[in-house]
């Protein structure tokens, strides 16, 4: 009986999962909003999840407005540079792991894995939002 009610949670939570980010509106307004990476990240995200909630009531999704600004803890500039060092890490470390030596291999991976520890770090410094409408 247990497994039956978390596999029907389960359910629930994931259906969901396709418009988590949208905040609806009673005015017909609605909002996508969520945290990337990168300033020009953020709209295909955005996008499909406006559509699939609008579709989920036999319409289409309408953009009005999107925006992407700034919203990390450290200055802009260092945010950018730290964010391309850890991607840097992350695929030298992972080439050098996949095609170096025992020795080679080893210090690829611990580069790798310290680049992925690294940007997940710094975090996410974009806010991206996007007001849609469904008609």
């Amino acid at each position: 009986m247990k497994s039956i009610i978390l596999f029907a949670a389960a359910l629930a939570l994931a259906s969901c999962a396709h418009h988590r980010d949208v905040r609806p509106s009673e005015s017909g307004k609605h909002t996508v909003i969520f945290q990337t990476d990168k300033k020009d990240q953020g709209y295909n995200n955005a996008k499909s999840q406006a559509d699939h909630f609008c579709e989920k009531q036999n319409k289409i999704a309408y953009i009005k407005k999107e925006e992407s600004r700034y919203t990390g803890r450290m200055n802009q500039d260092d945010y950018e540079s730290r964010k391309t060092a850890a991607k840097v890490a992350q695929g030298v470390g992972s080439g050098v792991f996949a095609f170096g030596g025992k020795k080679e291999s080893d210090l690829g991976g611990i580069a790798a894995l310290g680049g992925s520890i690294a940007n997940e770090a710094i975090g996410k410094g974009y806010t991206y939002t996007m007001q849609f409408t469904c008609k």
